[in-house]
């Protein structure tokens, strides 16, 4: 097609699109807008900008159709999934409490929302709505074995996950993460594919760590509210990676004190697997927090050791969700003075993705293997990745 035929970009960058290759469709994307500003190449446009982990953006581009043209096939969806992304639970609830009618793919948005919110009986309540419209949706009898195993226990959120497992074209990592179970209970695992097994490789690793009565968590800020009361040694309690505040409200209801959050809200400083330098940014907007919360905006290197030089003391608590192993390791480098018996560490991507090996969990070995710390593992999330240990005597 020659570079001159009208609509040649909007044709590339939807062909782009659907080849999941997202800085060519947002190319030519962005150059159809410019040409022929119609809301079909809009909504292609806030699909290229999802792809491309920009939830941001995408839900800006969204947002601006929901007022022009809201009726378009699909918007509401995808607006509700950009909010989701971009760590705007509440916004992506609301949307599908506003629906007459939610859909499938807006009761998955709205269940998983409310996950991430810690609602384990609301989302627990939407996977059930949608597995009972479409009986064979893994994705949703996975979802949901997560608030099951917080509100019923294992025995049903195994039965879930064994679900998801057998329908048909099944995500493998739900195989694996039977496995990662098993592990951690101390049973035989179950076969998994190799595409898969790194998900219980990682849970594999904590085994010669693992507490005696370490718990599992299906839900993020249960793990975290339940980690915090763990700590008991006084002292500061901190979290690295704030994004929207999700986590840092969590903990700081639990802690009973005041709570300091770093981030640059910039998003992350380098490239983490696919993800581009800058994913999960907030474009430098702060979110609002609860008045015992005092955020220090700025890259960890040049705002902890300014905290440090001015607040004593050891650390209580620290959330580290820094994803990349560099940024974990200059927070644990800065902290490793104050850093002590019963201090409690929770990293949020500690196990479970395919490059566990070279991020929170190479930074945090590499500091206890240099400064002879020995640590337990006192609870897990496979779902969500985290893991939360305490620093023995």
């Amino acid at each position: 097609m020659p570079e001159d035929t009208p609509g040649r970009a909007v044709v590339a960058g939807a062909a782009w699109l659907g080849r999941k290759r997202a800085p060519a469709a947002l190319d030519h994307l962005l150059r159809a807008v410019g040409e022929n500003d119609d809301p079909a190449t809009r909504m292609l446009l806030g699909r290229a900008y999802l792809l491309a982990a920009d939830p941001g953006a995408a839900a800006m581009v969204f947002e601006d159709l929901h007022e022009r043209a809201s009726d378009l096939p699909g918007l509401t969806e995808a607006l509700a999934c950009a909010y989701r992304s971009d760590a705007r639970y509440a916004d992506a609830i609301r949307l599908a409490g506003e629906a007459m009618a939610p859909g499938n793919d807006l009761l998955y948005e709205k269940a998983m929302s409310q996950a991430c919110l810690g609602d384990a009986e609301g989302s627990l309540a939407s996977w059930d709505a949608l597995i009972g419209r479409v009986p064979d949706r893994a994705a949703a009898w996975y979802g949901s074995h997560a608030p099951a195993l917080d509100l019923l226990g294992w025995p049903e959120a195994e039965r879930r996950l064994h679900r998801a497992a057998a329908c048909p074209k099944a995500n493998g990592k739900y195989q694996a993460m039977l496995a990662a179970y098993d592990l951690l209970a101390g049973r035989s695992p179950r076969p998994c594919s190799r595409k898969h097994a790194y998900v219980a490789d990682s849970a594999a690793a904590l085994l010669p760590h693992l507490d005696a009565g370490v718990r599992l968590f299906g839900m993020a800020p249960a793990l975290l509210a339940w980690a915090v009361g763990e700590a008991r040694r006084p002292g500061l309690v901190l979290e690295f990676g704030v994004r929207r505040g999700t986590s840092l409200t969590a903990i700081a209801r639990a802690a009973g004190q005041e709570a300091h959050g770093f981030d640059s809200f910039e998003g992350l400083p380098e490239a983490w697997g696919s993800a581009p330098r800058g994913v999960l940014s907030t474009g430098r907007e702060m979110p609002a927090m609860p008045p015992c919360v005092t955020l220090h905006p700025g890259w960890f290197e040049d705002t902890l050791p300014v905290f440090l030089a001015t607040h004593d003391g050891f650390v209580r608590f620290a959330n580290i969700d820094s994803d990349i192993y560099s940024s974990a390791r200059t927070v644990l480098t800065a902290l490793a003075g104050r850093i002590g018996p019963g201090t409690v560490l929770v990293f949020d991507e500690f196990i479970g993705n395919r490059t566990w090996r070279d991020d929170e969990f190479r930074a945090f070995h590499e500091y206890a293997e240099a400064r002879g710390v020995r640590w337990r593992v006192i609870a897990v999330n496979l779902a969500c990745k985290q893991v939360a240990l305490t620093i023995c005597e």
